[in-house]
């Protein structure tokens, strides 16, 4: 039987992901990389040398899979975005794997960007992958845009129509919940304190100027708030999360202008339950196909790369 391995070394997560030709995934393992108590983020230097410490670790937990499945293709992530000027060290490690065990069993390997592996990890659900022009969202720690996807050939001309013009919504709401004692990354933490808060929060407005938001003033709003100390942890929780989706919805409504009528929403943040709900409820009123990622797929892994891989195969 053939398995397909999938490769990602991300900004915060060494991840392996093996799916066989049906693309049902065999196994997906994971390693978090550690960030210091009160630290908001790691060099790529650390990265790398973390990602380099984690992959035969991995590796060896996928050892009786290996036994009873024959490798066919291997999917990895090289980059950030596909384009000519995005490059980050952390794809090196995952790529040199990818690398030396193409070369070492005889197997085609398929390089494509974080971004991609993102968008067919949630494509992975449909089982297809589409030919047709579509809009995906991407909200993760370190990326908040717009893209339209057309395809050619064998991938994808991936053109960015809108994001942020400062920090990521990932980054906004990880500085808030390191604000409140949360350690890094925060996501989950917010989240789960946001629930807690029972009363309607507004959230900020968020600034927006040809297809881009801003969340650098609602952060030092709530920055200075916090320090004052007029609130629980889950009224700023649950506003961070409202103010999120207040930015979301801004750029949403630039791919409407534009014709969007399929969406895939993707990242760590499309992982948060209250974003989630309110991307659902705002596609399904305005006649949007939206495709979100299985739950544990929209945070960092490499099922996408995995699928990639084991769809090439079917040529």
């Amino acid at each position: 039987m053939k398995a397909f391995i999938g490769i990602d070394t991300s900004c915060y997560t060494t991840s392996l992901c093996l799916v066989d030709a049906k693309f049902r995934v065999l196994a997906d393992v994971r390693k978090v990389l550690q960030v210091p108590v009160g630290k908001r983020g790691l060099s790529q230097s650390n990265m790398v040398y973390q990602h380099t410490r984690n992959l035969p670790e991995l590796f060896e937990r996928l050892r009786p899979l290996f036994k009873q499945y024959a490798v066919a293709g291997i999917g990895v992530t090289n980059q950030p975005r596909r384009n000519e000027h995005s490059y980050m060290p952390a794809f090196l490690a995952g790529l040199g794997y990818g690398r030396s065990l193409s070369a070492l069993l005889g197997i085609p390997l398929y390089t494509i960007s974080h971004q991609e592996n993102h968008v067919l990890a949630a494509m992975r659900s449909l089982g297809a992958v589409w030919e047709e022009p579509f809009f995906a969202l991407h909200v993760s720690g370190g990326t908040t845009e717009l893209i339209r996807f057309l395809r050619q050939s064998a991938v994808w001309q991936a053109t960015c129509i809108g994001g942020t013009s400062d920090v990521s919504a990932g980054q906004f709401i990880d500085r808030i919940g390191v604000a409140l004692g949360f350690s890094f990354p925060a996501g989950v933490h917010v989240e789960q304190e946001a629930l807690a808060e029972r009363e309607a929060v507004k959230g900020d407005v968020v600034f927006f100027k040809d297809g881009y938001i801003s969340f650098s003033g609602p952060e030092s709003q709530v920055q200075r708030e916090i320090k004052k100390g007029r609130h629980p942890h889950a009224y700023y929780c649950k506003w961070t999360l409202v103010t999120v989706w207040n930015g979301l919805v801004r750029l949403l409504e630039t791919a409407l202008a534009q014709g969007m009528t399929r969406l895939v929403a993707v990242g760590g943040v499309m992982s948060n339950r209250y974003i989630r709900s309110q991307m659902e409820a705002f596609c399904q009123q305005r006649g949007i196909q939206l495709v979100l990622a299985p739950p544990g797929y929209s945070s960092d892994n490499s099922a996408g790369a995995a699928f990639w891989a084991a769809w090439q195969e079917r040529g």
